[in-house]
């Protein structure tokens, strides 16, 4: 049977907290009085009191931002730009979050399955080599991702690592998802553009999923997708 065994997280280094966002947001799209306190009512009804980002500009004064333009008619970033920060933030942060997830279960090198989960992020060769590499895995582990399929991703790859489980016997499935989703911030002022710089921010998770292990605090996959 397979079960969820450890689950492991980590976030970047510059946490934010709302109200300095909404004076970066003000700043950043010239908002008048009035939406400002639209947006401030917004941010100050979604239970969130922070967010993480491996970008700092969020709570900078404006003479201070690097990543985002600080005057009209400066380029924003890039995608290239912006894969970029993702290609270099995206692996440490990942890894972070997989070593709290298989300490004291596992060691690296007895994992099996490597499944990473992205929609913020691509590059090739992609995210789920780069850990292989980082964690010395063999070079034949079963590896294979899950690419821009928004929050339904982590249930799609649940799903993958229960049939490699139920296929593969003594299976060790590692999910690892690591989303950037701050260094995709746009200069339009839309609706869509605010909600997502008001709820979003960047982190990594990782799943141990198995049909070997043993622990009193594992869940059962079966159970938690029919829920």
């Amino acid at each position: 049977m397979a079960e969820i065994i450890s689950i492991g997280t980590a976030v970047p280094a510059y946490r934010h907290k709302q109200k300095d966002i909404i004076h970066f947001m003000s700043n950043v799209y010239g908002l008048d009085e009035t939406e400002t306190r639209k947006l401030s009512f917004l941010y100050n009804h979604s239970s969130i009191e922070y967010r993480y980002s491996v970008i700092d500009d969020f709570s900078l004064p404006e003479e201070e931002w690097d990543f985002i333009p600080r005057c009209d008619g400066k380029p924003y970033p890039t995608v290239n730009d912006r894969m970029k920060i993702f290609d270099k933030e995206a692996l440490p942060l990942s890894i972070y979050a997989i070593n709290k997830c298989i300490n004291g279960f596992i060691d690296a090198k007895e994992i099996t399955h490597l499944i990473t989960v992205t929609c913020t992020g691509m590059s090739a060769p992609g995210l789920d080599l780069q850990i292989a590499e980082a964690l010395n895995l063999p070079p034949t582990i079963f590896r294979t991702s899950v690419n821009f399929m928004g929050c339904y991703a982590a249930i799609h790859a649940l799903k993958l690592a229960k049939l490699l489980c139920d296929a593969t016997p003594n299976a060790n499935v590692l999910i690892v998802d690591t989303e950037l989703c701050t260094i995709h911030f746009q200069k339009e002022y839309i609706p869509d553009n605010a909600a997502s710089s008001l709820l979003f921010a960047d982190g990594s998770a990782a799943v141990l999923i198995s049909n070997k292990i043993k622990s009193s605090q594992s869940i059962s996959i079966d159970l938690l997708l029919t829920c």
